[in-house]
């Protein structure tokens, strides 16, 4: 089923009929793989090649829990929470509401297309830069080593990367 929406999904950016507006870029992927894998590396306080293996082996299958708020900007789109317009209908539906949307319920918590894309870069950022994801792991950098290595010089190399926050010391963002 879920290759059925990517195909259709694909095939009709192809054709022109999908606005692919929300989709996360290149510059924002890169950013939200950093923090969330500086999320993850966190919860990890044993920091061995193995503990790396574990953590990297489905990470990006944990973008498939975000949602995308269209409401928002930038980053701010995309979060592991659901937007309030979602929680609102269930509220709804749950007191008795027929809620329609265009959709059958159990598609509801599917991943959308826009993170179906955000899952997608992330594989690509892990395949290309996994030593550098590693080092930066058994090293203990902050997220602001790991923006500038995998993103800036990694990457969004010869790309915009106004997107990326960047703080001012070793350990802000």
């Amino acid at each position: 089923m879920r290759l059925f929406l990517l195909l259709s999904y694909i095939f009709n950016v192809l054709r022109g009929e999908i606005d692919d507006t929300f989709n996360p870029t290149k510059c924002e992927t890169c950013a939200l793989v950093a923090m969330e894998f500086n999320h993850q590396a966190s919860r990890i306080h044993k920091r061995v090649s193995s503990e790396f293996a574990e953590l990297i082996e489905n990470f990006c299958f944990g973008f498939n829990k975000f949602y995308v708020h269209k409401e928002k900007t930038g980053l701010a789109r995309f979060s592991n929470e659901p937007s309030k317009t979602m929680t609102t209908l269930r509220q709804m539906r749950n007191k008795g509401v027929k809620v329609e949307l265009g959709m059958p319920e159990e598609l509801w918590d599917q991943p959308s297309a826009e993170i179906v894309v955000l899952r997608q870069g992330c594989e690509l950022i892990v395949e290309n830069f996994e030593d550098l994801m590693e080092s930066w792991f058994l090293e203990r950098k902050s997220l602001n080593d790991l923006m500038i290595s995998v993103c800036k010089m990694g990457a969004l190399r010869y790309e915009n990367t106004d997107c990326l926050p960047m703080g001012s010391g070793r350990n802000e963002l």
